[in-house]
C-alpha cells in the first residue's frame, strides 16, 4: 500500500522505553505468593506481567511494606542473587575469597562468587581484585551477564560493526566487554534508546531487569512448542485519514503487513498508514511467522467516510470599536485546504488550518456568517452576532491632591480613545491638550480652587466630566539647625542653619532679633561670655508667614591650657640633657611654658638644655594662658649617674719575636672629650688616644693602661708579652 508513513505510537514509545530501563532489588525483599499483588505495580503497568510471572516463579520479591519499587536502580550484588536465581545456579557456600570488598560475612558473599563468571570484576595490574557491590549495576553488567549466562559465542561477531552503525554513543563501551555487548544487542536481549544511544554506563531498574530475564526464560524454554500469537487491533470505520494498525505477537516472531516486514519490540507492533486514495474500503492482511516457520495470518478491513469540515470561530459579542478581528480553525482530514468565507468574503487559511479577517462593522447589531466548504462540497456554517457600541474618550489625571501648602501646583494626566489616537482635553473649559495627554501648571488663590476636566473625540463623544478641588493653605518656613553644642570650652563658636518654604526661595533668617541670612540660610561666628549664653533663631517668608521660634543655650567653660611634654628620661650619664614640650590653648594661640618658675617658652613651646649634677635632679613644669588659667604642674626627676671612660686598644700580641714593639688605642667618655691615658703610670695621651713605641725585655713584659676623666673616673686594662729572640744565623 503506498503512502505509508511509518508514525511511532505512545505505545511504541513505551516498548522502546522498556529496553532503556533498569532491574529488579533483590536485597531488602519478602517471599511473594503466585495471587501476590505490589502495591505500586498496576495490572496496567508496562512491565507487570514480567514481574509477575518472575516473583511467581520466587526470583524477585518485593519489600516489607508490600512495594517492589520498579523504577529504582539495582546494584551489582543484588543483580548477582538473581542471575543465580534465574538460571538455577549451584550456591558456592565455601571456597577462597575472590573480591577484596566481599567478603564471606556479606550476605551477597555466596551469590557473588557463585555468579563471578557471568558478573564483570575489576582485576588491578596491582592490588587485589575488587567487585565495587554497592555501585549501581550498569546497562553494560547486564548485557553482559546475559551473554555469560545463555552460554552464546562470542569470538565470531564483530562487535565495532555491530555497535558503530547502531549506537553514536558506541565508543563508551568497556573495549574488553564490546564482543559480548554486541551479541546481547545482536540477540535484542537488550537494545537501545530512540535518540541513537545504547548508555553502557546508566544504571538499570528493577523492573528492566525483571523483564529482560523474564524474556530470556520465555525465549529459552518455551520458543520452540508454543503457538503463533496474533492479536490484531484496527478500526472498522474511520474518518481521519490516517489509521493506526497494533497488535500484540510473539516475541521473538517476525511481523509482516500487507507483504512487508514491520519492527517487533517484545511481542508488540504498531504502524501508521495515510488512506491518501479516497472514501472507500482499505484491507490491512497482517501476518507472524516464528523462528520454526509456523505463522498466523490476520485480515482486517477499514471504511474510511469523510464527515466535512470542523470550524470553529472566535468573535467578539459586542465592540467599542468600528473594526474588529474574526478567527477561527478549520480541520477535514479528507481536504488538507477547505475553503473558508467569511460574509461572503474568502479568508486566507494556512496550512495549519488557521484563518484571520478583520472587519469594518456599523453602530448597532451586526451579523456575520462563516461558512467552510471542502473538496466533497460537504459544508459546516458558524454564525456570529456582534454588537458595535462606539463610546467617548476615557481620562485619567494623574495623581491630585486635596490639599497644598504651595502656591503653584502642575496637574496631569491621559485620555485614550478606541477610536481617536489624538483625543482633546480641556480644563475649566480651556483646552490643555491636543494629543490625548496633558501637563499645566496652575497658581493657586488661598482657599479653595475648583478643576473640571473632560475629554472629547474626533466623533464627538465626550468622557464623563471630572472635578478636583484643592484647598491651598499658606505656611510658614521651615528652619534647621546645624548641630549647636549645649557647652563649650571655646570663646568663640560658629552657628549655621537653613531655611526652606514652598513659596519663597529666599526666607529670611533672625538671631536674638538680628537678621543672619536673606537668601535662606546663616553662617554666624559669635563670642562666648564665660557662663549661659542664650541664643533665639526664626525664619519668615515674604508672605509674612514665620516659622517656629527655637531657642539654643551654650555655656563657655574657660579652661587652662594643655601641657605636653616629650620623652623625658628618669635617668642619665650625660651631664647634659635637652627637654622640650607643647602647650595647646583653645583661647590662647601662645600660651606662657615654665620650667622650675622659670619662663622657658613663650608661644606654645619650648627646648632647653640644661646640666645635670650627680644624683636627683627635679623639674617642675606648667603653662598658663592669656585669661589668667594654668595647667596642671607636672614634676618630671633626672637621676645623673657619671660612668667611667671606656679604652678600645688597637692589636698587641701575645708573643712575639720583635724587641721593639708599638702600642696604640683611643679613649672615649660621654662627659669629658679629653680623657687622660697613662702606660705604667707614665701619661702617654692627653686628648683620648695614645701612640707608644716599647723596648721588650726577653720574657715576660707587663703593661698596664690606665684611662681617666675630669670626674676622676677610671678604667684599668692589664696586656702581657712574652718577647723571645729569632735564633741566630751564624
Amino acid at each position: 500500500m503506498k503512502g505509508k508513513t511509518m508514525k511511532v505510537l505512545a505505545a511504541w514509545g513505551m516498548l522502546l522505553s522498556l529496553l532503556g530501563g533498569g532491574v529488579a532489588n533483590a536485597a531488602t525483599v519478602v517471599q511473594q505468593t503466585s495471587s501476590y499483588v505490589f502495591v505500586d505495580v498496576q495490572t496496567t503497568y508496562w512491565a507487570n506481567e514480567a514481574i509477575q510471572s518472575m516473583a511467581n516463579q520466587g526470583i524477585i520479591t518485593g519489600n516489607p511494606d508490600g512495594s517492589f519499587k520498579p523504577e529504582a536502580a539495582i546494584t551489582r550484588e543484588q543483580l548477582a542473587k538473581l542471575i543465580t536465581l534465574t538460571f538455577g545456579l549451584d550456591l558456592v557456600l565455601d571456597g577462597t575469597q575472590t573480591f577484596s570488598d566481599v567478603n564471606s560475612s556479606s550476605w551477597a558473599y555466596k551469590y557473588v562468587e557463585t555468579a563471578k563468571d557471568y558478573l564483570t570484576g575489576y582485576f588491578p595490574m596491582k592490588g587485589k581484585p575488587f567487585f565495587d557491590p554497592q555501585a549501581n549495576a550498569t546497562r553494560e553488567d547486564v548485557a553482559v551477564a546475559l551473554v555469560r549466562a545463555m552460554g552464546l559465542e562470542t569470538e565470531s561477531v564483530d562487535a565495532d560493526e555491530v555497535l558503530r552503525y547502531k549506537f553514536n554513543d558506541y565508543e563508551d563501551v568497556t573495549p574488553q566487554l564490546a564482543k559480548e555487548v554486541a551479541v546481547a544487542v545482536d540477540k535484542k536481549l537488550i537494545q537501545g534508546f530512540p535518540d541513537g544511544t545504547f548508555r553502557p554506563n546508566s544504571p538499570i531498574n528493577r523492573a528492566s531487569v525483571a523483564t529482560l530475564l523474564y524474556r530470556v526464560l520465555k525465549s529459552s524454554y518455551t520458543t520452540a512448542t508454543q503457538d503463533v500469537k496474533l492479536d490484531v487491533q484496527v478500526p472498522k470505520q474511520v474518518s481521519d485519514r490516517t489509521v493506526k494498525v497494533t497488535g500484540k505477537v510473539n516475541a521473538d516472531a517476525k511481523v509482516y503487513i500487507n507483504d512487508e516486514e514491520v519492527e517487533n519490540v517484545d511481542g508488540a507492533f504498531a504502524e501508521a498508514y495515510d488512506l491518501d486514495e479516497g472514501e472507500k474500503v482499505y484491507e490491512f492482511v497482517i501476518k507472524a511467522v516464528l523462528p520454526n516457520g509456523r505463522s498466523n495470518t490476520v485480515t482486517k478491513q477499514v471504511t474510511y467516510q469523510t464527515s466535512g469540515p470542523q470550524l470553529t470561530v472566535q468573535a467578539p459579542e459586542t465592540s467599542n470599536q468600528p473594526t474588529v478581528k474574526i478567527t477561527g480553525k478549520v480541520k477535514d482530514s479528507g481536504d488538507t485546504n477547505p475553503e473558508v468565507t467569511i460574509n461572503d468574503k474568502t479568508a486566507y487559511v494556512s496550512y495549519n488550518g488557521d484563518f484571520s479577517e478583520e472587519l469594518t462593522l456599523k453602530e448597532g447589531i451586526n451579523k456575520i456568517v462563516v461558512t467552510a466548504v471542502n473538496k466533497y462540497e460537504k459544508k459546516a456554517v458558524v454564525e456570529k452576532q456582534i454588537v458595535v457600541t462606539l463610546g467617548g474618550p476615557v481620562l485619567t489625571l494623574d495623581l491630585i491632591p486635596d490639599t497644598s501648602n504651595s502656591k503653584t501646583i502642575t496637574l496631569s494626566g491621559t485620555a485614550t480613545d478606541k477610536n481617536d489616537s489624538s483625543p482633546k482635553i480641556y480644563m475649566n473649559d480651556e483646552l490643555v491638550g491636543s494629543y490625548g495627554s496633558f501637563n499645566k501648571t496652575v497658581t493657586l488663590k488661598e482657599g479653595d480652587n475648583v478643576f473640571t476636566f473632560k475629554a472629547t473625540n474626533s466623533l464627538g463623544k465626550s468622557s464623563a466630566v471630572i472635578t478636583k478641588t484643592i484647598t491651598f493653605s499658606v505656611g510658614g518656613p521651615v528652619l534647621t539647625l546645624d548641630l549647636i553644642p549645649e557647652a563649650s570650652n571655646s570663646k568663640t563658636i560658629t552657628l549655621s542653619g537653613t531655611a526652606t518654604d514652598k513659596n519663597d526661595s529666599s526666607p529670611k533668617i533672625y538671631m536674638n532679633n538680628e537678621l543672619v541670612g536673606s537668601y535662606g540660610s546663616f553662617n554666624k561666628s559669635v563670642t562666648l561670655k564665660e557662663g549661659d549664653n542664650i541664643f533665639t533663631f526664626k525664619a519668615t517668608n515674604n508672605m509674612g508667614k514665620s516659622s517656629a521660634v527655637l531657642t539654643k543655650t551654650i555655656t563657655f567653660k574657660v579652661g587652662g591650657p594643655v601641657l605636653t611634654l616629650d620623652l623625658i628620661p628618669e635617668s642619665s650619664s650625660s651631664k647634659t640633657v635637652t627637654l622640650s614640650g607643647t602647650a595647646t590653648d583653645n583661647n590662647d594661640s601662645s600660651p606662657k611654658i615654665y620650667m622650675n618658675d622659670e619662663l622657658v617658652g613663650s608661644y606654645g613651646s619650648f627646648n632647653k638644655s640644661v646640666t645635670l649634677k650627680e644624683g636627683a635632679n627635679v623639674f617642675t613644669f606648667k603653662a598658663t594662658n592669656d585669661l589668667g588659667k594654668s595647667s596642671e604642674p607636672v614634676t618630671k626627676t633626672i637621676t645623673f649617674s657619671v660612668g667611667a671612660p671606656v679604652l678600645a686598644l688597637d692589636y698587641i700580641p701575645e708573643t712575639t719575636s720583635n724587641k721593639q714593639l708599638t702600642l696604640s688605642g683611643n679613649a672615649t667618655d660621654q662627659n669629658d672629650s679629653s680623657p687622660k691615658i697613662y702606660l705604667n703610670d707614665e701619661l702617654v695621651g692627653s686628648y683620648g688616644s695614645f701612640y707608644k713605641s716599647v723596648t721588650l725585655a726577653e720574657g715576660s713584659n707587663k703593661f698596664v693602661f690606665k684611662v681617666t676623666n675630669s670626674f676622676g673616673k677610671v678604667t684599668t686594662v692589664e696586656k702581657t708579652v712574652i718577647y723571645t729572640p729569632a735564633p741566630s744565623k751564624e
